[in-house]
């Protein structure tokens, strides 16, 4: 049957109008009522379903083509401090390279002495932590100072916080020992080691001198 209201074509058991939409019903019963005329509906508006937005499509990767990328840029950091260079080989392998190292030593503060028994003599120090070889220059220029000839053995300690620690010394130490005998041969011996004197990156310097 054709729809009275646009005319379209729809089935004859059909309720409503496939293209415009009206009742079919509403009309029929209006039209059934005697003395009544029947009453125009407002024209519906047909419904068009919703499409869904359209997405730009990604570009097709080809062969050896690699995908646009943002370059990348790095933080800014600030650039390490390096350690200062020794004024003479390090480790020292003579006694001479050892005494050149002293020009690089680092400021202290002398936190105490104790004289032992048999001509010995420990000295702990105070200064800032340092790297291996300003750690030896240090301990050799307060060994100079504090190790006077009547001791026979000088130990030098370093520390950098004046508490006790569980280590005896945290900064370094050096051990002098005079007219020690090796063989038939009378020399005085430099036992240094750096840090606290276990950990990995220890060093231990052993020289002598006539």
């Amino acid at each position: 049957m054709h729809c009275p209201y646009c005319n379209s074509f729809n089935a004859d058991n059909a309720s409503f109008c496939g293209s415009c939409g009206r009742s079919f019903v509403a009309r029929s019963q209006s039209a059934s009522r005697p003395g009544q005329a029947p009453q125009p509906q407002p024209a519906l508006r047909p419904v068009v379903p919703a499409q869904a937005p359209v997405r730009p499509q990604a570009p097709v990767q080809g062969p050896g083509q690699a995908w646009p990328q943002k370059p990348f840029v790095a933080p800014m950091m600030p650039p390490p401090l390096a350690a200062p260079e020794p004024p003479a080989p390090f480790p020292p392998h003579t006694i001479a390279q050892l005494q050149a190292l002293e020009s690089g030593a680092l400021p202290y503060t002398l936190v105490s002495e104790i004289i032992g028994n048999g001509r010995r003599k420990t000295v702990r120090i105070f200064y800032a932590p340092a790297v291996a070889w300003q750690q030896v220059a240090t301990l050799l220029k307060a060994l100079k100072e504090y190790g006077t000839d009547k001791f026979d053995t000088v130990i030098v300690q370093g520390v950098f916080a004046q508490a006790q620690d569980v280590y005896d010394f945290t900064n370094g130490q050096i051990c002098f020992d005079r007219n020690v005998r090796l063989g038939d041969r009378m020399m005085n011996r430099y036992q240094i080691e750096t840090g606290n004197g276990f950990g990995s990156d220890t060093l231990r310097i052993v020289l002598s001198e006539e």
